[in-house]
């Protein structure tokens, strides 16, 4: 409660927050970029939502899962919704900056994306904030999770640049 009224949260929320505030950053930088940036954007808001969401799933959801008593309709709505993100990002990664129908499919991203982030801000994590979690031993396993998701990443990328991130 004190985290709450100091503007506080547990650092593992923090840390999904801090990754929500830098893809929406990116998506406006998308909106502005031209050319060969745009490409470059474009592909580290594919790849910054491809480890994010694989946290979530693997990490995050699952503890939350376990936590919230009822109210389990919040993580599966949330599943869904990567679940979507996921089709898009496999897709965008597929197609190049330039074809006709992805900037299109990028501001559906994006939008999906901006409803996601706002229910979980606004929703899931007040929710899992009241909840009695081992918020240093989520933060440890996330922070894990997370290099080892970047790290794969950065693999996949250097053996063939047009894979699927992580």
């Amino acid at each position: 409660m004190l985290e709450k009224i100091l503007g506080s949260f547990p650092a593992v929320i923090q840390m999904l927050r801090d990754d929500h505030r830098s893809v929406r950053s990116l998506f406006s930088k998308y909106e502005k970029a031209e050319g060969k940036e745009k490409t470059t954007v474009a592909k580290a808001v594919l790849q910054a939502l491809a480890v994010h969401m694989q946290l979530e799933e693997q990490v995050i959801y699952p503890a939350f899962r376990d936590a919230f008593r009822d109210s389990k309709d919040i993580i599966d709505e949330g599943v869904e919704e990567h679940h979507l993100a996921d089709v898009l990002v496999r897709e965008l990664t597929a197609l190049k900056p330039a074809h006709p129908r992805f900037d299109a499919k990028f501001t559906v991203l994006q939008e999906l994306i901006k409803h996601h982030v706002d229910e979980e801000e606004a929703q899931m994590f007040p929710k899992a904030e009241a909840q009695d979690i081992n918020w240093d031993a989520l933060l440890r396993k996330a922070r894990t999770a997370k290099a080892k998701l970047l790290s794969k990443q950065s693999r996949g990328r250097r053996s063939a640049p047009h894979a699927r991130a992580a």
